[in-house]
C-alpha cells in the first residue's frame, strides 16, 4: 500500500491554488449598463437640470447688481445684497397684529404676512369642511348620496374664475350688510375669555377627565394666560369680535377661497376613509359609541395622513392664487404677495428685477419649511388616498 508523505514546508491550511487566478472575472459592458440602467441615470439628471435652471437664474438675480434681465448672466459680474435689504426699508417692528408697520408704497413684508394669513385660515376651514363631508359620504348611508358625489365632482370641472361676476356682486351685496367691523378693547375679550378658561381648568382637576383632556385644558388655560399679559402691556389695543366683509377685504377673499377647492378635498379624504376598515366602526358602537365619537376618536386619528396632505396642497395652491386677490382686492396694503409682486412689472422700463427676484426667493421660504417638514407624510397621504 502507498504511502503519502507531507513536507512540513508546506502549511495544511493553504489552499493548493489562489482563488482570484480561478474565478472568473467578469468585465463591464458598457453598452448593457447604458440600456439597462445609464439612461435612467440620463434621464434623471436632465430633468434636475430642468427644474433646478430656474431656481439658480432667479437667485443669481436677486444678487446680481445690474437691475435687469437682458444684461443678466447665470453667474453675475458682481453681487450685492442691496435687493434684499430694499425689500425691508420703511419697515418696523411694533406690537400688534401684525408685528411691523411698512410705510412703503411695496410693502412686501405686508404682503407676505397677508398670504400667510389667508392661506392658513381658509386651508383650516376648508380641511375641517371637507372632512365633516368626507365622513358623511364615506361612513354613512343616506338617500341621495351618490348623487351627491357626482354633483361635487361636476361642479369642480369649472374653473372659479367662471363666476367672477357673481362673487364680484355677492361681495358688494354684502358690503352694504357688513360694511364695518365690530370692534372692542382688547379687556371686553379677555375678561370672558379668562372666566371661559378658569372654569375649564376647574372642570378639568374635579371632573372625570383623562390625561389627554386635562394637558389640553391645561394648554388652553396657558394660552389665555398670555392673552391677559398682553392686554396688561397693551391695555389699549383693539379687537375685531365681527370683521368687514365686502369688496377689498381678506374676509370676503377667505369666503371666496372657501368654494373653490371643498369637493376635490371631499374626494380624496373620502378615498382615504373608505380605506380605514368599517370592523372598527361597528365595534365603537357596540360599545356605545355615537357619530362624533367614531368621527373623532377614530376615523380623524387615522386619516391624519391624508388630512396633513390636504392641508398643504390647499394651502400652496392659495399661497399662489393671483387672479381672484387680483380682482377682488385693490387696496395695496391688502394684497396678497402674488398681486404684490406684479406691482415690479407693471411697466417694461422701470421693471425692478432685482428687488422682484429677491421677493420672489423669500417667498418661497414658507413653502419649503412647510415641505421639508412634512414631506414624509405626503407620500404616505396620497398612497393611502390611491389605495382607497
Amino acid at each position: 500500500m502507498a504511502t503519502f508523505e507531507h513536507d512540513s514546508s508546506i502549511p495544511l491550511d493553504r489552499p493548493a491554488a489562489d482563488a482570484r487566478t480561478t474565478e472568473y472575472v467578469r468585465r463591464p459592458n458598457p453598452g448593457r449598463w447604458m440600456r439597462e440602467l445609464g439612461w435612467r441615470y440620463l434621464v434623471g439628471f436632465l430633468a434636475l437640470v430642468f427644474a433646478m435652471y430656474p431656481i439658480i437664474w432667479i437667485i443669481s438675480a436677486s444678487f446680481n447688481s445690474v437691475d435687469s434681465l437682458t444684461t443678466a448672466r447665470l453667474i453675475p459680474p458682481s453681487v450685492t445684497i442691496d435687493n434684499y435689504t430694499s425689500i425691508f426699508e420703511g419697515c418696523s417692528w411694533t406690537l400688534g397684529i401684525p408685528p411691523f408697520d411698512c410705510a412703503t408704497t411695496t410693502p412686501i413684508p405686508l404682503w407676505l404676512w397677508n398670504t400667510v394669513k389667508i392661506g392658513l385660515i381658509a386651508s383650516s376651514i376648508q380641511l375641517v369642511l371637507s372632512s365633516f363631508a368626507a365622513y358623511a359620504f364615506s361612513r354613512m348611508k343616506w338617500a341621495g348620496r351618490r348623487i351627491g358625489l357626482i354633483a361635487i365632482l361636476l361642479i369642480q370641472m369649472f374653473p372659479q374664475f367662471l363666476a367672477f361676476v357673481a362673487l364680484f356682486l355677492l361681495l358688494d351685496g354684502l358690503e352694504e350688510t357688513f360694511g364695518e367691523p365690530l370692534q372692542v378693547d382688547l379687556w371686553v375679550a379677555v375678561i370672558p375669555l379668562a372666566i371661559l378658561a378658569a372654569g375649564v381648568i376647574w372642570m378639568s382637576r374635579r371632573g372625570d377627565w383623562d390625561a389627554r383632556m386635562q394637558r389640553n385644558a391645561a394648554i388652553f388655560g396657558g394660552v389665555v394666560g398670555l392673552i391677559v399679559i398682553g392686554a396688561f402691556i397693551a391695555p389699549s389695543y383693539g379687537v375685531t369680535l365681527f370683521p368687514k366683509i365686502g369688496l377689498g377685504t381678506h374676509t370676503g377673499l377667505v369666503i371666496v377661497y372657501l368654494g373653490g377647492a371643498i369637493g376635490v378635498n371631499t374626494w380624496l379624504i373620502k378615498g382615504f376613509m373608505d380605506s380605514i376598515p368599517y370592523s372598527l366602526d361597528e365595534a365603537a358602537r357596540v360599545d356605545g359609541a355615537t357619530d362624533w365619537d367614531i368621527f373623532s376618536k377614530i376615523i380623524l386619528p387615522l386619516a391624519k395622513p391624508i388630512l396633513i396632505v390636504i392641508f398643504i396642497l390647499t394651502f400652496v395652491g392659495l399661497y399662489n392664487e393671483f387672479i381672484l386677490a387680483q380682482v377682488l382686492v385693490r387696496d395695496v396694503q391688502q394684497f396678497t404677495y402674488a398681486t404684490g409682486l406684479a406691482l415690479f412689472v407693471e411697466s417694461e422700463y422701470s421693471a425692478k428685477w432685482g428687488q422682484l427676484s429677491a421677493a420672489a426667493v423669500i417667498g418661497t421660504v414658507p413653502i419649503l419649511i412647510i415641505f421639508w417638514s412634512l414631506q414624509d407624510r405626503i407620500v404616505g397621504g396620497l398612497s393611502g388616498a390611491v389605495k382607497g
